[in-house]
C-alpha cells in the first residue's frame, strides 16, 4: 500500500489561452497547454457571494472575456471575475471519474478489492461492479476518491488493511 502524499510548496497558476461563454453558465476554457475544458459555473454562481449571482442573466454572462491570462470577467467590471486556478479546480472536480479512473485509483494506491471497498464503504461485490464497469461508478464516489488520493489524513484515517489468511478463531 501506497499511502497519498500532499503536494510540496504551493499549486502552479494555471493559464488561460481563450475563454468562451456557452449555454447553462458554461464556460469553455482553453488552457495556454492547448487543454481545454467545459466548466459548469451554475454551482459556484448559486454557492458564492450574492453578487455572482447577477451572472444567471444569459445576456450578462455572454459577456466573459480574458481580462489577462490568470482571470475572467463579465462585463468589464473587475469584481464580478474568476481566477484561473478556480477555474481549474472546478474543471478537474467535473471530469468524468469512471471505471478506468477507478482501477487508476485502487492500483495507484495499492488496494486490494476488499480493502478499497472498505475504505469507501461498500460492499465488496459492489467494489467489483465498480471496478468492471459492471455499474456505473456513483459520482459521489469519484468526489469521495479524489479526496483520498489529496489528503494523507483522510486515508490514513479510513484505511484498514486486510490480512492474508484465514481470521483468527473466534474465542468460546
Amino acid at each position: 500500500m501506497i499511502p497519498p502524499t500532499l503536494p510540496q510548496g504551493p499549486r502552479p497558476i494555471p493559464h488561460m489561452s481563450a475563454v468562451a461563454p456557452a449555454p447553462g453558465a458554461v464556460l469553455v476554457v482553453t488552457w495556454d497547454d492547448g487543454r481545454s475544458d467545459r466548466v459548469d459555473l451554475s454551482g459556484w454562481l448559486e454557492a458564492g457571494h450574492p453578487y455572482f449571482q447577477r451572472l444567471r442573466d444569459p445576456a450578462l454572462f455572454a459577456t466573459a472575456a480574458l481580462a489577462d491570462d490568470s482571470t475572467v470577467e463579465w462585463g468589464g467590471d473587475e469584481d464580478l471575475a474568476i481566477d484561473s486556478l478556480n477555474l481549474a479546480l472546478l474543471a478537474e472536480q467535473q471530469r468524468v471519474f469512471g471505471q478506468p479512473e477507478l482501477v487508476d485509483w485502487q492500483d495507484r494506491l495499492d488496494l486490494s478489492n476488499q480493502e478499497a471497498a472498505d475504505l469507501v464503504g461498500v460492499h465488496v461485490n459492489t467494489w467489483s461492479n465498480y471496478r468492471t464497469g459492471a455499474t456505473a461508478v456513483p459520482p459521489m464516489l469519484g468526489i469521495a476518491c479524489r479526496a483520498v488520493l489529496k489528503d494523507p489524513v483522510l486515508f490514513a484515517a479510513r484505511y484498514r488493511p486486510r490480512r492474508n489468511g484465514r481470521p483468527p478463531v473466534a474465542a468460546e
